[in-house]
């Protein structure tokens, strides 16, 4: 059995309990295969702000990979998805192995469309990064903060609204607002 000792602050009164790891942790249930309620859609499109290009994304945003995420709850049961597979799924479009292909290079867009979000497969998705020279960026600690960070900023920039300035100074895009762009 494996413990973990803790150092006291000074000045809290602090009592020792030892932590088993090989005992699990409860955690609540988990599916996924329950399907959002209508509820739940509406609350997904109210957190969307539909720009003349991209429908991004406004809620909360996955620390891990810059991705927005959604959960919702069943009978006691909870699903979390990213922003983009919930947008595929309420479409029809998300099947079993699929991925979400950002076409349009925006990784808080959740417009099903040809031209920004389809249902791919996993070696398709990469085959594109690789054509827009987006690849290896999720592999390195620091790239993967500066996309969190990114996604964190252009979402805060237009929760409020549509706001091209804003988007384009929290993006980085020096490129015109209606070019193409990469994270």
């Amino acid at each position: 059995m494996n413990t973990f000792d803790d150092v006291p602050l000074p000045g809290l009164e602090y009592e020792h309990q030892s932590r088993r790891l090989d005992v699990a942790t409860p955690r609540r249930p988990y599916s996924a295969h329950i399907m959002p309620s209508e509820e739940t859609i509406e609350r997904f499109w109210s957190r969307v702000v539909r720009t003349p290009r991209c429908w991004i994304w406004t809620g909360a945003i996955s620390g891990g990979d810059g991705y927005g995420r959604i959960t919702w709850r069943s009978n006691g049961v909870s699903r979390t998805e990213s922003a983009h597979r919930f947008a595929l799924l309420v479409e029809g479009e998300l099947i079993d192995g699929a991925v979400g292909e950002h076409r349009c290079n925006e990784p808080l867009c959740v417009r099903v469309d040809s031209e920004h979000l389809i249902a791919s497969t996993q070696s398709a998705n990469l085959r594109y990064a690789v054509a827009c020279g987006r690849t290896g960026i999720i592999r390195e600690l620091v790239a993967r903060q500066d996309r969190h960070a990114r996604s964190r900023a252009v979402r805060d920039a237009i929760a409020d609204g549509w706001d091209p300035h804003a988007y384009k100074a929290a993006s980085g895009n020096t490129a015109p607002i209606d070019a193409p762009h990469l994270f």
